[in-house]
């Protein structure tokens, strides 16, 4: 998905851009990126060669970031835009958010501007979908890009001056998103079950990318004023119990925070394409699981021939939307494949896919639903990871919560 690929970047500053122009193409040969340094230079280039990825900076003589990317999304609709920018920015960047996929803030490394190009390519496999397109197109602006979500989003995005006391205010306009980091940090023993701290600790504790993460969860089912230990709705027990499995696993492997928070992330939302898909196609979502309950098959197959796209593809194109990592997206869209997926032996991924298959099998239908699908062995043999599996499966199982009651918050 991501060895040949079309890319324009666009930045009016000459030395910026020769010295990505040598570093990237040193990384990522066969890709074929072409530098303007102006807006109005790239547009008239577009016009014969399209490409696959848009990067601009946001400051630039005569037409800015957001106004490029507005015309690059009227234009090439499946082009997948990324708007390059600093803290300063954000006034100018709220105007452009409809037509960006991605914000990258400055300073960042020649990884950051790579992965969020392979990201990128991700979401612009995912638009060219025509199916999921037209699924895509039920869900309202607001559904797409929450506003409660694209506040926090800019707020952890450009980590300025004032994350501390905007964060503050967050958390005092929505108490019950921290009471729901709360009750994940105290699954994973981060902290005691009376413990009480604020919301920027657990931002610092769980990661970025988890507390996002959470934000999406927490609108999808309503936006609830207040949780109770052990009486979650399903739609949030289970995506915990795969948040704090994953975590689990990554923490006993002795792996560095970003990445833990990282693999949380993309467990915490492998399925929110499922929520997605009983909203708006209620009668294929009920059908899927029919035809998966019938013919004892996998749901990832069940949807596709009930509705022509599966759950992994939702989810990977809408955390590509609202800003996650590439890392982030591929483990969301493969958890259920990860031998399809394009990095072939992701730590990562592996984590992932572990955390759902054990949560599988641990949960009160476990043995049911378990024999449908089979093991992933010979992605877990490519990963080194055949040792390692049986001990994993026996931590999760003993640090796993069970739902004791659910409700309908």
């Amino acid at each position: 998905m991501t060895d040949t690929a079309s890319i324009v970047f666009v930045d009016d500053d000459q030395n910026v851009l020769n010295g990505l122009r040598r570093r990237i193409f040193a990384k990522r040969p066969n890709w074929s990126i072409r530098f303007f340094a102006s807006a109005q230079d790239a547009l008239a280039d577009l016009e014969e060669n399209p490409a696959d990825v848009v990067i601009s900076d946001m400051r630039m003589p005569v037409m800015d970031g957001a106004e490029f990317l507005r015309i690059i999304s009227k234009r090439y609709p499946h082009t997948s835009r990324i708007l390059l920018s600093g803290y300063a920015d954000e006034a100018a960047i709220e105007n452009g958010t409809a037509a960006t996929h991605h914000f990258l803030a400055k300073p960042c490394t020649d990884t950051d501007i790579i992965n969020a190009v392979e990201r990128g390519l991700i979401l612009h496999a995912y638009l060219l979908d025509q199916q999921l397109q037209e699924l895509l197109s039920r869900m309202t602006d607001d559904q797409v890009w929450p506003p409660v979500f694209h506040r926090l989003h800019l707020i952890l995005q450009f980590r300025g001056p004032h994350s501390r006391a905007e964060l503050t205010d967050f958390a005092h306009d929505h108490p019950a998103l921290t009471a729901l980091a709360r009750e994940l940090a105290y699954r994973e023993g981060l902290i005691a079950r009376d413990a009480h701290p604020p919301f920027f600790d657990l931002v610092k504790a769980l990661g970025f990318e988890s507390i996002k993460a959470l934000c999406i969860l927490w609108l999808e089912v309503g936006e609830p004023t207040a949780f109770e230990p052990g009486q979650l709705d399903v739609k949030l027990h289970r995506p915990l119990v795969l948040g704090q499995m994953a975590a689990n696993i990554a923490n006993d492997q002795n792996y560095p925070p970003e990445f833990v928070d990282h693999v949380r992330a993309a467990a915490l939302l492998c399925h929110i394409g499922q929520n997605i898909l009983s909203r708006v196609h209620p009668d294929g979502f009920a059908a899927s699981r029919e035809t998966a309950d019938r013919d004892m098959c996998d749901i990832v197959s069940a949807e596709i021939t009930e509705i022509g796209v599966a759950h992994p593809g939702i989810s990977a194109c809408l955390c590509a939307l609202w800003g996650f990592s590439h890392e982030i997206v591929e483990n969301v869209a493969f958890h259920h494949r990860p031998e399809s997926a394009p990095t072939r032996n992701s730590e990562s991924l592996l984590i992932v896919y572990a955390a759902q298959h054990f949560a599988r099998k641990i949960g009160r239908d476990g043995a049911k639903w378990a024999v449908k699908y089979d093991l992933a062995t010979g992605f877990i043999e490519k990963c080194n990871a055949e040792a390692k599996w049986e001990g994993w499966e026996k931590m999760c199982a003993a640090r796993h919560m069970p739902q004791e009651t659910l409700t309908a918050n």
